[in-house]
């Protein structure tokens, strides 16, 4: 079995996409909503903006974690 996850942003598409999916022959649909929570969301979107902090290297990580 081979499985795909597609990521859709617009959930008003999930309708029509999962009814043109059922047609074909031998999938399955199965949806799955998983939000992340508060302080994930803004680590995903700080990332997204670039909001960011970087290091030559890790040891210069792993300092600068230890502060």
């Amino acid at each position: 079995m081979t499985q795909i996850i597609l990521q859709v942003d617009d959930a008003t598409l999930l309708p029509a996409l999962e009814k043109t999916l059922k047609l074909l022959k031998g999938v399955k649909v199965k949806t799955i909503t998983e939000l992340p929570n508060a302080s994930t969301a803004k680590a995903i979107k700080d990332a997204k903006e670039g909001k960011v902090i970087r290091h030559k290297n890790s040891s210069d990580m792993f300092t600068s974690l230890n502060k």
